[in-house]
């Protein structure tokens, strides 16, 4: 009697069969397969999400740093934001000027250089990324700001590039005007 008792558990205790393993492989294979293009555009638009608060807060360091009263009064200062009316790089804006201390401070830098910025932005994908700077000089929207390859595919282009900057080979996607 204990031999067949022990003979009908080895049978209940038995696991799945290869079909059901095999069948379970396959439903979490198309399952993965539908979600997982989904949620690498989720990730990469987060990055861009990401990037677009990192140009803003840039944005608002420099608004700070040009509108600061002891900065406007200060000849060096008032020559590096005149040089912003034409499109030049966040960098050309480093040196020992009122205005640039300001804006360093704002955004807690040392140096207003390539490294200080490339490691906050999360969806650059080619090395050299650049931000641009253009003063427009309206009350709404002082300061256009674009930066250099920040998407998987560095093909997308934004809806405003200011004049006299249509390099084709550079690709200019996040801009804040």
């Amino acid at each position: 009697m204990k031999k067949k008792d022990s003979e009908k558990t080895k049978l209940a205790n038995a696991g799945f069969s290869l079909v059901e393993l095999i069948i379970v492989i396959a439903i979490m294979a198309i399952i993965v397969g539908i979600a997982a293009p989904q949620l690498i555009k989720y990730i990469e638009k987060s990055k861009v999400t990401a990037d677009l608060r990192t140009m803003d807060a840039i944005y608002q360091a420099l608004i700070y740093a040009a509108n600061d009263p002891d900065v406007v009064q200060e000849d060096a200062s008032v020559a590096v934001i005149d040089s912003m009316k034409s499109a030049v790089t966040l960098e050309s804006l480093d040196g020992d000027t009122l205005f640039a201390r300001e804006f360093k401070n704002s955004m807690d830098w040392d140096k207003i250089e390539q490294s200080e910025y490339e490691k906050l932005f999360t969806s650059t994908h080619k090395s050299g990324l650049e931000i641009y700077v253009q003063y427009k000089g309206s009350v709404m929207n002082p300061i256009c700001m674009w930066a250099t390859y920040t998407d998987a595919t560095g093909q997308r282009k934004p809806d405003y590039a200011p004049s006299g900057w249509d390099d084709p080979n550079i690709d200019k996607v996040i801009v804040i005007r």
